[in-house]
């Protein structure tokens, strides 16, 4: 896909599809930060020594999927401003 030129308004599919892709890869993350969650406890419930260390990697790399995405956000609410030209208030 081709990038805007400076000063060049963006098309509207690529403005909608950010808010969509945001979402589905939203959804992907809870889902493992779920399915982690859940096999830290399973393991745990169990007394699962052999399995319990792939457990909370899954789980230390699903946090980590997560931070990820919030700074995708960010990243993506920076933009926008910046390409529209207004100020992002905290």
């Amino acid at each position: 896909m081709a990038e805007p030129v400076r000063g060049e308004p963006e098309t509207e599919a690529p403005r909608a599809s950010r808010p969509a892709s945001l979402v589905l890869t939203l959804l992907f993350v809870l889902a493992a930060i779920t399915v982690s969650a859940g096999l830290v406890v399973y393991t745990a419930w169990l007394h699962d020594i052999e399995n319990g260390p792939f457990a909370v990697l899954f789980a230390v790399l699903s946090a980590k999927a997560a931070l990820s995405w919030l700074s995708w956000n960010e990243q993506d609410e920076d933009h926008r401003t910046a390409s529209t030209g207004q100020q992002k208030q905290d």
